[in-house]
């Protein structure tokens, strides 16, 4: 017999031989964890009537700074409320396929570009992907001053360019001929090493949560759902509590 037979004690008192031969040699193999189909891009160019941008099929290099010709930068106060509360405009995909959202505000750096352009770019097949930039390259001064030095003296010098980016926004968008699968591998690290949190998303997970959103208020009975109901009714005098900023929102989900 192969193997060495290993001896037991079970329970009941009875010996157990086993032989690690058999186990050996037995074929075992691991589940695929998906199939991959061939796409052939031409077949389903007639197939179906996808969308996809005119010029280019990767992510672009932004510059690091605005091109001002023969004009001095200006130099601008923190501003906040660039990245405060909710995006109302640009929130919705435009190819109504995969993107990057962002779930609460902050500023993209150069350096974030970058990240997101090289980790993406590396796995799209331009024959039947698509990538695009959802937000602006950077354009918004930073000033800071260098480590030890004394304050005062007027406004420190711009350091950096920053894109700022509110809540629900849009930063990458992806499309193609793939199923979510491939595009949740291609975004979701990128999603993952941004400053603030952000998701991958589809746009069928829009809709979903859209749906569920209507749902939930139509057949909600609580008169206080909503809290913007109550903050406009300054109910049991709410508004003494909250930032009048959240009066326009709506809601105190944002910050």
């Amino acid at each position: 017999m192969l193997g060495i037979h290993v001896r037991a004690l079970s329970g009941r008192g009875r010996l157990v031989w086993v032989n690690l031969g058999s186990v050996r040699n037995a074929n075992t193999y691991l589940p695929y964890s998906e199939y991959h189909p061939n796409i052939y891009p031409q077949v389903m160019g007639e197939l179906c009537d996808l969308e996809f941008p005119p010029d280019r099929r990767r992510l672009s290099v932004v510059n690091r700074q605005p091109q001002l010709l023969n004009t001095k930068p200006s130099k601008y106060t923190r501003q906040k409320i660039d990245w405060r509360g909710p995006e109302t405009l640009l929130n919705k995909l435009n190819y109504h396929q995969y993107g990057i959202q962002a779930m609460e505000g902050g500023e993209l750096e150069f350096g974030h570009f970058e990240m997101m352009r090289i980790s993406i770019n590396k796995h799209i097949d331009e024959k039947r992907m698509f990538a695009v930039w959802g937000v602006e390259a950077p354009w918004k001064p930073v000033t800071r001053r260098s480590q030890g030095r004394r304050k005062g003296g007027g406004k420190a010098n711009i350091h950096h360019y920053s894109t700022p980016v509110k809540a629900e926004r849009i930063i990458v968008e992806l499309g193609g001929y793939l199923n979510w699968r491939e595009a949740y591998r291609i975004l979701s690290r990128a999603a993952d090493n941004l400053p603030f949190h952000a998701r991958f998303i589809s746009q069928e997970l829009l809709d979903t949560e859209s749906q569920i959103e209507a749902y939930i208020k139509e057949k909600n009975v609580n008169p206080f759902y909503e809290p913007g109901y109550a903050l406009a009714h300054n109910y049991a005098g709410c508004r003494s509590f909250i930032s009048p900023y959240y009066l326009d929102w709506g809601t105190i989900r944002y910050h």
